[in-house]
């Protein structure tokens, strides 16, 4: 404890006492900072977690698209770590959500169950195992099936877009490979930005988890031997790291970070008068149970129920071997953004498991220069090179289908 009270005190002394007010401020607050009008809702799954999803209805000068009488729905979901914050980390003419809203949409962003807005439960509290006792699939088959199906029951919409980033690209993935014809009906067309749905042949140092002694110690660590537990930094570690990020003649630093963990890409595209804006909200919460599963899908090269082991499998999905999820029943019209310079899911992964698997859904694969993987939801270039392009896509969609 006098360590973790040593670090705090120097934390604090080297960050100083300046901040931005962006900080401080949740999605909701952030986006109402902007001028933007905005409504938090709270959404329950059938298995007792409660979701918040933060709407903004309209841009700041009201423009609507023309033809429709209502302003057609975009819902996001973030990535891995991430939040609905990720969405509006940067200012409003290079953040999705708001690029969005001005462009005459209805915008909803998603949350997920653990991260800082989804941390309510009919029976169970945070402080409790029972509360993180959830992976990737839950967030597929209950919170993103949840919160698609109230947004379009709350707007009085058939159908909506949706664009997802990293994680938010594998939810739907699996949730698509499992929903029948009726419910895929609901996602008008998907964006995959960063598209995950496994990996081929991952780089360092994600290439470690493919070694088979590493493969028992993390299932042993994560599959509940030392219980299931959230995985996050202390808040107030998080804010002191933010004070010091805060620091010009440490920005710099603070960004070759995120360059280091999300690729190799050192092009500016990250606005780095932004970083403690970004450190404060970043990292965001999930479970050990959902780091095994996606460790999982590391081990077996695609998106699978979480494996129980071949006993617990059997009792469960009637199989020794937890079932894949089949990417190849997708019948959403799919648009991906991947590029060669990620190196967390790459151009390798997006051929082989995702183009080579599809069928005719798959309607374009964009392979971008110089992106690492947080800037589809932060980099400087994604307005021009991501955003837009969906949007003259949907509104292309519109004009020839119709609202």
């Amino acid at each position: 404890m006098r360590h973790f009270e040593l670090l705090l005190a120097f934390l604090f002394i080297i960050g100083g006492s300046t901040r931005e007010i962006e900080e401080d401020l949740d999605t909701v607050d952030i986006i109402s900072h902007y001028g933007y009008p905005v409504e938090r809702h709270f959404v329950t799954t059938q298995d007792g977690y409660t979701n918040q999803v933060h709407r903004i209805p309209q841009g700041r000068d009201s423009r609507t698209i023309g033809g429709c009488s209502k302003r057609p729905v975009v819902f996001f979901m973030h990535g891995l770590f991430a939040s609905s914050f990720e969405f509006v980390l940067n200012l409003p003419s290079q953040s999705p959500a708001y690029v969005f809203a001005d462009a005459g949409f209805d915008v909803w962003l998603g949350n997920v169950r653990g991260t800082e807005y989804g941390r309510n439960h009919s029976h169970f509290s945070p402080k409790e195992q029972q509360f993180w006792n959830f992976s990737l699939y839950d967030h597929s088959h209950s919170d993103l099936r949840s919160q698609i199906e109230y947004v379009l029951k709350e707007t009085g919409q058939e159908n909506l877009f949706y664009v997802g980033h990293s994680q938010g690209t594998a939810v739907m993935f699996a949730r698509l490979a499992e929903a029948e014809p009726a419910w895929q009906n609901k996602i008008r067309a998907f964006f995959a930005m960063g598209p995950t749905a496994g990996f081929i042949k991952p780089d360092l140092p994600f290439e470690l988890l493919e070694n088979h002694e590493i493969q028992r110690l993390i299932q042993f660590v994560l599959d509940g031997r030392f219980g299931i537990i959230p995985i996050n930094i202390p808040k107030p570690i998080v804010s002191a790291l933010a004070d010091v990020c805060g620091q010009h003649f440490l920005t710099h630093f603070c960004a070759s970070a995120f360059y280091l963990s999300a690729g190799r890409e050192k092009l500016g595209q990250m606005n780095e008068t932004r970083i403690p804006v970004f450190v404060s909200h970043f990292p965001s919460t999930t479970s050990t149970l959902n780091l095994l599963h996606w460790v999982q899908i590391f081990k077996y090269h695609e998106i699978r129920h979480l494996d129980l082991g071949p006993k617990r499998n059997l009792q469960i999905y009637g199989q020794t071997e937890a079932p894949a999820l089949d990417i190849g029943r997708i019948n959403v019209p799919t648009y991906l953004y991947y590029s060669h310079d990620d190196r967390v899911t790459d151009e390798r992964d997006v051929n082989e498991i995702i183009i080579k698997r599809m069928g005719p859904a798959l309607k374009e694969a964009n392979n971008l220069d110089h992106f690492s993987h947080y800037d589809f939801a932060v980099g400087l270039r994604a307005t021009d090179e991501v955003y837009k392009p969906i949007i003259y896509q949907i509104y292309k969609d519109i004009e020839n289908d119709g609202c």
